[in-house]
């Protein structure tokens, strides 16, 4: 891939930068903040004149719109000041767009900034807004498609977008259970609510969903993915505590209406001890009841296998908290109905988890073999 920057620093001082440009001695156009250029700086020092900016905050398709803008301007290389490309992790020959960035001299005295999230406009007062209107046009053409509905995501770190973090989209295997079989008497009721609950397109709040393992949470959690028309957002368990961080809540208001999964969540919901006031719990309540609730409507999914006594009173509040359940053993009767329906030949005469029941048979590597049982 040719190279369009060509940088050699020192002390943040720029000896010769650009192609297609005239050769810049001694001149700083980097950020104070970090070594990345600066489009402003890069304005003066090109045109040696203040300038007025335009920012438009869109979640754009950066390759459609790049060239899009390099058919309508007949773009060269000489026209990109700047190109910081990735590539895909699994893909290394093909460019991830969402994490690139550009710097485009679009005209004498027109710059254009643009990232997956942001375009800003730098130009100097004898630019006409009408030509700003017409690139802001490009960006509205080559807006994402909202494709979220019944996909799986998974929030992870990402240093390069806006707030620190991005989405990575799974296809989650469908799974429609017959919650009367497969659970007890009890929580047909309950799985109703959490039915209506997540279905509404505007109301909040939280479910929890604990028990021992084994006993479906997860298995529901997937049935809900085949059921429910909504986006569902996984917080893996190595990224909870990023829920403290500044950035999470502006991270997440931008998916309003979608439904946040956090399994095994015991160390955020945990009960607080005295005079400790823990941010992630905070947030995640906020997320659950409080102002931000009502604007973007996010319904939240805990799972944990603690003891109910161990979690914060502030979870269970009435109002805030729309649905509970402990998933048990399934009934002897019932247990032995589906264990027979999926070909069983033995009589289950005690309670059984779902996993003991669907994994009858199978050689069980965490036991000793000198203790396995024969059998239920």
């Amino acid at each position: 891939m040719e190279q369009f920057n060509k940088k050699i620093r020192t002390e943040k001082s720029i000896i010769s930068i650009v192609k297609g440009e005239k050769e810049m001695n001694s001149f700083n156009v980097f950020s104070t903040y970090d070594d990345e250029i600066h489009p402003g700086k890069m304005f003066i020092h090109l045109y040696n004149e203040l300038f007025d900016t335009y920012s438009i905050y869109n979640n754009i398709n950066i390759e459609q719109f790049i060239n899009r803008i390099n058919e309508k301007y007949k773009l060269l290389s000489a026209n990109y000041l700047l190109k910081q490309e990735f590539s895909k992790r699994k893909k290394i020959d093909e460019i991830d767009y969402t994490s690139c960035s550009y710097l485009i001299k679009i005209k004498e005295k027109l710059l254009v900034a643009v990232s997956n999230y942001k375009i800003v406009f730098y130009y100097a007062s004898s630019i006409s807004f009408d030509e700003i209107k017409a690139i802001i046009e490009l960006a509205r053409q080559s807006k994402k498609e909202k494709k979220h509905k019944r996909k799986f995501y998974m929030v992870s770190a990402n240093a390069h977008s806006e707030y620190g973090f991005e989405f990575r989209k799974f296809n989650i295997k469908k799974q429609a259970l017959n919650i009367q079989e497969n659970y007890n008497d009890d929580f047909v009721e309950v799985d109703a609510v959490i039915q209506q609950f997540l279905s509404a397109q505007k109301s909040n709040g939280l479910v929890l969903l604990h028990g021992k393992y084994g006993t479906g949470k997860t298995s529901y959690i997937r049935n809900l993915m085949s059921t429910v028309n909504k986006r569902f957002i996984f917080l893996p368990v190595n990224m909870m505590e990023s829920i403290s961080s500044p950035n999470f809540l502006p991270f997440i208001s931008k998916y309003n209406n979608s439904i946040l999964v956090l399994e095994d969540c015991e160390t955020i919901i945990k009960q607080r001890e005295s005079g400790n006031s823990d941010s992630s719990l905070v947030n995640l309540l906020n997320l659950g009841d409080g102002l931000l609730s009502d604007a973007l409507s996010i319904k939240l999914i805990c799972t944990f296998n603690a003891d109910l006594k161990q979690i914060d009173q502030a979870i269970l509040r009435k109002g805030r908290l729309v649905a509970r359940y402990e998933f048990k053993e399934l009934d002897t009767k019932k247990a032995d109905f589906l264990y027979k329906k999926i070909g069983g030949k033995e009589k289950i005469d005690k309670p059984k988890t779902l996993a003991e029941i669907y994994n009858f048979g199978k050689k069980n590597f965490g036991e000793d073999e000198q203790n396995q049982k024969i059998g239920f």
